[in-house]
């Protein structure tokens, strides 16, 4: 009872209380926002939107990759790779932090006002160097034959402690204490050297010899196409190479026959278009070397420089091009080659029999219509209808009549109907409701003609 009581009391005497009060649906949470992607996809992203060929590794392109317009990572340049870095480390802190590594992985030094600039960024911030993979140094500027010059370029390899690939091109002679300096620096570590000395090479100049490739005991690639050295003694041992590029110019096939090379199995011979012809019998000794070990031999189609990519119409004569025979001799072991083909025809002993071990042949310098097995059929010549008219013939009168070459008139799709059996369907006349009065002036006798003057 007394239950029922406050039931009531409170139904009826209880402020803030109404019995029409209606019910509103409440309201649903706020959706959540969309996760957000794992940073380590971010950093694909970035490094794809980022990527230049060349500027993570020295090594050449592998003919059986596929290049072409289609291939959206060519498309990057390193004007626009560059811009696009310094973008990404401005828009937020989490992007900073993983861009930061793309920014500095790929450092490349062109003058001396770009040298001290570097030095001293990373002067203000040494992290940054820790994140750099790839140095190039050219000295085309002005004033890059300076000691100062060199002394900014070795505080800045002290910076980069992690340095995998160094790419150098020297326009004048090198101080002998620098060399010995990188060698220390960077022997040890390097995994991919690129030395280019050959733009000062004098017969008996200031050449770095071969125990400055000596120091290298970690390296893996090694481009000798532009190398310019002297032969020193001892022979130098390089253990870890793997990849080996030369080039008809210059002394570096000579040199690399002084070099012991165990773990050796990649050759590349580019051939450059100002360079001598390639001599067969430089390259059977170095074969008889090397071509032991060797797995695969790239011989591009000639170029006309050295950063240059073949171009598209190669030289036809077959004297600027390696024979590729040489190295089906000389390689038991071969299993991947890639020539030209304008190269020099191989002869009956470099083909039969066939390699035992070769699976993989390239062929640079040619389309696919040249490789079709038959040639393409003779397009029909078109037949004209139309009566051919002769040359004109006298006749005994002396007039002159035209003769008709005997081909059939042509003949019309469909036969006409008889006039019996055509339609006799009588053609109704457009209404005019185009004319309309035009109002002429009242001085004019025929302003009352529809639609025109009088005549």
């Amino acid at each position: 009872m007394l239950l029922r009581l406050s039931s009531l009391l409170h139904a009826n005497y209880m402020p803030f209380c109404c019995e029409w009060a209606e019910s509103f649906r409440a309201r649903k949470a706020p959706p959540r926002p969309l996760p957000s992607l794992p940073l380590e996809i971010w950093l694909e992203i970035f490094q794809f939107a980022t990527h230049v060929s060349g500027s993570t590794t020295i090594e050449p392109t592998d003919p059986f990759v596929v290049r072409g317009a289609m291939n959206i990572i060519e498309t990057n340049t390193p004007s626009t790779a560059m811009r696009t870095k310094c973008v990404l480390v401005s828009v937020s802190r989490t992007w900073r932090r993983m861009s930061l590594g793309i920014l500095f992985q790929h450092i490349v030094i062109r003058s001396p006002l770009r040298a001290t600039l570097v030095l001293r960024t990373l002067r203000d911030q040494p992290e940054h160097g820790y994140w750099t993979r790839h140095i190039e140094v050219y000295t085309h500027a002005r004033r890059s034959n300076d000691i100062r010059f060199l002394q900014d370029v070795y505080r800045i390899f002290q910076f980069c402690p992690r340095l995998r690939y160094l790419t150098a091109s020297w326009r004048f002679a090198l101080p002998k204490e620098f060399v010995v300096a990188v060698a220390g620096w960077y022997g040890p570590t390097l995994q991919g050297l690129y030395w280019d000395d050959h733009q000062y090479a004098v017969p008996g100049g200031n050449h770095v010899g071969m125990s400055f490739l000596g120091a290298f005991k970690a390296i893996h690639t090694l481009d000798m196409r532009n190398f310019a050295g002297t032969a020193d003694l001892p022979t130098p041992t390089l253990p870890s190479v793997k990849h080996l590029v030369l080039s008809n110019r210059g002394p570096n096939i000579a040199l690399a026959t002084h070099m012991v090379l165990p773990a050796l199995h990649t050759l590349t011979l580019h051939t450059l278009v100002d360079g001598r012809q390639p001599d067969s019998e430089l390259l059977t000794k170095l074969l008889k070397i090397h071509g032991a070990s060797l797995m695969t031999v790239h011989l591009p189609a000639p170029i006309t420089n050295n950063n240059s990519e073949p171009a598209s119409t190669t030289p036809r004569s077959s004297t600027l091009h390696p024979p590729p025979g040489v190295f089906l001799r000389n390689c038991p072991n071969l299993d991947t080659i890639s020539f030209s083909a304008n190269s020099p025809l191989m002869a009956e002993r470099d083909v039969d029999p066939a390699h035992p071990t070769l699976r993989r042949v390239a062929i640079y310098s040619v389309r696919c219509e040249k490789l079709a097995p038959y040639p393409k059929p003779a397009k029909p010549k078109p037949t004209s209808t139309v009566p051919v008219l002769a040359k004109p013939a006298s006749t005994p009168n002396g007039d002159h009549r035209q003769r008709e070459l005997s081909k059939p008139a042509p003949q019309p799709l469909r036969q006409p109907l008889p006039p019996e059996a055509a339609p006799t369907t009588r053609r109704v006349a457009p209404p005019r409701t185009h004319a309309r009065r035009v109002p002429f002036p009242r001085d004019d006798p025929y302003r009352g003609v529809h639609g025109c003057r009088g005549r």
